[in-house]
């Protein structure tokens, strides 16, 4: 029994190890949002398709607002038991068009 709870013991910290940091995980997120930056407004709707709303960035561009369904943790017998996310992405276009910040995070 004990040699059995040892194993189980070995094998959670082995797999939690593996697992990637949150740093790791950002870094990823900015990476890809990176890549945007001076794209055209153009290109990013014909890729993620047409944003959720628009709003003016205050400096003759706008604002294009994405947002993404509720993102949950988890899912037993039908019922959501987790944490509950909704995703926002804002890219940020001056006004000739082309991509110069991006913002993204989830809420609670």
């Amino acid at each position: 029994m004990m040699k059995k709870l040892f194993s189980y013991c070995i094998i959670i910290a082995v797999l939690t190890s593996c697992a990637p940091s949150q740093k790791a995980l950002d870094a990823k997120e900015d990476a890809l949002f990176n890549k945007w930056l001076n794209y055209s407004k153009a290109r990013l709707i014909q890729t993620w398709g047409q944003p959720d709303s628009i709003v003016t960035d205050g400096k003759g561009g706008e604002i294009l607002i994405y947002k993404e369904g509720v993102d949950y943790k988890s899912v037993m017998n039908g019922k959501y038991t987790g944490a509950q996310f909704s995703v926002r992405k804002q890219m940020y276009v001056n006004a000739d068009s082309t991509i110069y910040y991006w913002k993204a995070w989830r809420r609670k």
